[in-house]
């Protein structure tokens, strides 16, 4: 089986890209301006957005909950299918209408790189690329997961005796960290949609709630000594390594049924 197979009904619905910083100022109007110029002929279209953070800060009398509001610039493409959000201590690059690893590697280097460029952070706290599936077999109400998907993802036995039908399950498998690195596989059985079919990013396709199944995969990164500076290199050298093991992960968790009966149509 070629990994590099680009399936014609492929299940992902989302990916997402984070590089996490120290916190810095808020970038000026001409700084977002220049930003937009270097990144335009990826994401042209640029909008503005609050975000709102809740915090919680422990006083002589008790826990305080404290809430923030940060305005966000926001750059999108023109099919509105992909974004770039700068925060104050991170970068987020997230798509519905995933090009392929290689062309989307390439918009997250040239929005970190302009970042950078317009002004400068102080290094990398954290960098994450996170994949999520929905799985769905069409034609079947209640699709029969075993004949589809790895049987360690398939929960506790439903002829434990207990009389009752097993209708919905969920689970987490973590794993490292190793040289920095940990991957996190989360899954779950679901109805309806595991990411807003409204949502500000367009869905590559229309789809109807139904039955699916969850493949959540996060891989990232901490740096395991201090705050490294941010260069090129460190981004590109530490976003493969954190790609490599993600196609990896989906093709062990599906079997050659749901490739041949709902991937490959």
């Amino acid at each position: 089986m070629n990994q590099r197979e680009i399936y014609p009904n492929a299940p992902l619905v989302s990916v997402s890209f984070e590089l996490r910083h120290p916190e810095s100022d808020t970038l000026s109007a001409k700084q977002r301006s220049l930003f937009k110029e270097l990144i335009r002929q990826h994401l042209p279209v640029m909008r503005t957005q609050q975000s709102t953070v809740q915090t919680i800060d422990l006083g002589p009398s008790g826990p305080v909950q404290r809430v923030s509001t940060e305005e966000v610039p926001k750059y999108f493409d023109r099919e509105n299918t992909t974004a770039v959000s700068l925060h104050k201590n991170s970068i987020i690059v997230e798509t519905t209408q995933y090009p392929g690893w290689e062309g989307f590697r390439e918009i997250v280097v040239a929005a970190c790189m302009a970042r950078h460029e317009v002004s400068n952070f102080d290094g990398v706290e954290r960098i994450g690329l996170r994949y999520i599936d929905e799985i769905r077999v069409p034609g079947t109400d209640v699709p029969d997961w075993g004949s589809y998907l790895n049987g360690s993802l398939l929960g506790p036995r439903s002829d434990n005796g207990i009389g009752l039908t097993l209708n919905q399950w969920q689970g987490v498998a973590a794993f490292g960290p190793e040289a920095g690195r940990s991957l996190v596989l989360r899954y779950a059985s679901g109805e309806g949609f595991a990411t807003d079919p409204n949502g500000e990013l367009r869905r590559k396709s229309p789809s109807y709630p139904g039955p699916f199944f969850l493949l959540d995969v996060d891989s990232f990164w901490v740096p395991e000594d201090g705050v490294p500076e941010f260069s090129e290199s460190l981004l590109t050298s530490q976003s493969e390594a954190l790609h490599a093991p993600v196609r990896e992960m989906f093709e062990q968790m599906i079997t050659d049924r749901l490739r041949n009966e709902v991937f490959r149509k």
